[in-house]
């Protein structure tokens, strides 16, 4: 019997490549990642915790804590106290960020053009929905307590499995 191929496996290669396009276009920027990301938090701007941006993008808190500080070295977000709370605190971006936001944008725009190039309107819905309904059905199996972010392997520990 065949194993037939695991969707995933074509949706990640879809986001790699989509991906490895956008880094290209982005490149001259100071960012390789997380550029998404960054829009959220600039469309956003003042109303976004920490919480609520893993909530929003289905980060755990900790991976989120990363990237903000990620942004942060990178000089493009500043956390400030919630005036309304001041247990919270809101994720601003700064002006560097406004300044390459709207290339970051504008390749956004570009890569998702090209991507579904020749495709009609009607697909791309009906791919959207298709697309919903999968992460619908799988959402009763997933578990909270489940990651995939990948280890990295110490050079000794290669040394003890070899």
């Amino acid at each position: 019997m065949e194993l037939d191929e695991p969707i995933s496996r074509k949706l990640l290669q879809l986001a790699k490549t989509y991906l490895s396009a956008f880094s290209k276009k982005i490149e001259h920027l100071d960012l390789n990642r997380y550029h998404y990301m960054l829009v959220l938090i600039a469309e956003n701007e003042g109303r976004l915790t920490q919480k609520r941006l893993a909530e929003i993008t289905g980060k755990d808190k900790s991976h989120m804590v990363s990237i903000i500080d990620t942004l942060m070295e990178k000089g493009y977000v500043y956390r400030e106290v919630n005036p309304d709370d001041r247990r919270q605190q809101l994720i601003r971006v700064t002006e560097k960020a406004q300044n390459e936001l709207p290339a970051i944008r504008e390749s956004f725009s570009e890569m998702n053009h090209k991507a579904t190039e020749g495709i009609s309107a009607e697909k791309l819905k009906i791919f959207n929905e298709v697309l919903q309904k999968m992460s619908g059905n799988l959402q009763p199996y997933i578990s909270p307590e489940v990651t995939f972010r990948l280890k990295k392997t110490t050079t000794l520990k290669r040394n003890k499995q070899l």
